[in-house]
């Protein structure tokens, strides 16, 4: 009962505050305006950030890039490069969002701002392949389902990884038949294309790893009610299993997600490098000789470098049970564990030919779209958006 009153209120004060900032409606929409926001104004990252840098680097000045934070401080190097980087929650970035011609998030915008007419708006999501329920397809009580459209609201254009993506994750979670760009997801460019070594040195440095290491990262997905170091591995154990399967020097890196709590993520990374806060999941990706994660769509994204990637899921039971998935798990191309034994036996046992040969079936199967130029495609679909015109 608590909690619908709470939903209610929140309901009430979004229909509400949109009332209020049509007030701002007297200032107008700039052409060449466009505003990015990752995960809820937390971070810097995703899609949108490599949009956002493909769109400087394509189109320079012609385009006025901004961002919204909570904390900008954290971003100010941004406004080295000619970006606008704002407060979250401030008169300035209410009336930027409200003037921006084009508003391009990853996850769900803000319930209390009007989806103004005349603007455009584009929705990367922050997930590729189509593996956990999302949206309405999620096991929720009618009154969340009804806040979460409100959240929903407003799309022109979203991005997608596959066919499966657009069918399971746009039309059936989110009702959403409109357009699409089907050229992947910008923030796997990288994982497709690769990097360079000194960019891979780089990233090694910045994680923290020693000469000759090799790192696992571990990866698990946001539960709403369990902390996630209760399913932590057997760091040690599997280390010496990742040793005896694939040679050299493993240490774990643990990356908790972005959502639950902190405290949760330092028990978690007991024995492993605390990768929580590290500012790109790709790069880190890049980085990992294997993932290890439950019911993360980044196991999506690794399986597009070809890597080991394996499901560890002790919880499996009543996670599907409170959410569910779009496909059978068992049917993933990725070995699945329930326990620290099983995992130890799928990596000893793990086999790169039969592996390989999965996940380009499951590629095929979901009907890729990935061609590791998605960020480019969108900042053209974006500067075509603001002057009206095209670049071809």
């Amino acid at each position: 009962m608590k909690k619908n009153l709470v939903l209610l209120l929140q309901i009430a004060i979004a229909l509400l505050t949109r009332l209020f900032f049509r007030a701002l409606y007297i200032y107008p929409i700039k052409k060449n305006r466009v505003l990015f926001q990752a995960f809820r104004e937390k971070q810097y990252a995703c899609n949108p950030k490599y949009i956002s840098e493909k769109l400087k680097k394509q189109y320079g000045n012609e385009i006025e890039i901004g961002w919204t934070f909570r904390n900008p401080e954290k971003f100010s190097f941004l406004s080295d490069q000619g970006i606008r980087v704002m407060k979250a929650g401030t008169f300035e970035a209410y009336k930027f969002a409200l003037t921006a011609k084009v508003v391009c998030v990853n996850t769900y915008y803000k319930p209390t701002l009007p989806r103004r007419k005349g603007q455009y708006f584009i929705r990367t999501w922050h997930g590729g392949g189509a593996y956990k329920r999302v949206g309405k397809m999620q096991k929720m009580p009618r009154l969340e389902r009804y806040y979460l459209s409100l959240q929903q609201e407003g799309a022109d254009l979203y991005l997608s990884s596959s066919l499966a993506f657009t069918q399971m994750t746009l039309q059936d979670s989110f009702g959403y038949f409109g357009d699409t760009l089907d050229k992947g997801m910008p923030r796997n460019d990288i994982l497709i294309r690769g990097a360079d070594e000194s960019e891979i040195l780089r990233i090694r440095r910045d994680v923290g790893l020693a000469d000759g290491q090799r790192l696992a990262l571990y990866a698990p997905t946001y539960r709403s009610d369990i902390k996630p170091h209760a399913f932590g591995i057997d760091y040690n154990r599997i280390s010496r299993a990742l040793e005896k399967r694939f040679g050299g020097s493993w240490v774990f890196g643990y990356r908790g997600h972005h959502i639950t709590h902190r405290e949760s993520h330092r028990e978690s990374a007991s024995g492993a490098i605390n990768l929580t806060d590290y500012p790109d999941m790709q790069e880190l990706l890049l980085a990992a000789g294997v993932l290890i994660t439950d019911y993360s769509s980044s196991i999506w994204d690794m399986s597009l470098t070809k890597k080991p990637a394996l499901l560890y899921a002790t919880d499996l039971k009543d996670y599907s049970a409170e959410r569910d998935f779009y496909t059978d798990i068992r049917s993933w191309p990725f070995p699945l564990s329930e326990n620290n034994d099983e995992l130890e036996k799928n990596i000893l046992e793990f086999d790169d030919n039969k592996y390989l040969k999965d996940v380009q079936s499951h590629h095929k199967a979901l009907g890729s779209y990935e061609t590791g130029r998605a960020a480019e495609y969108a900042a053209k679909r974006i500067y075509e958006i603001c002057t009206g015109g095209s670049t071809t």
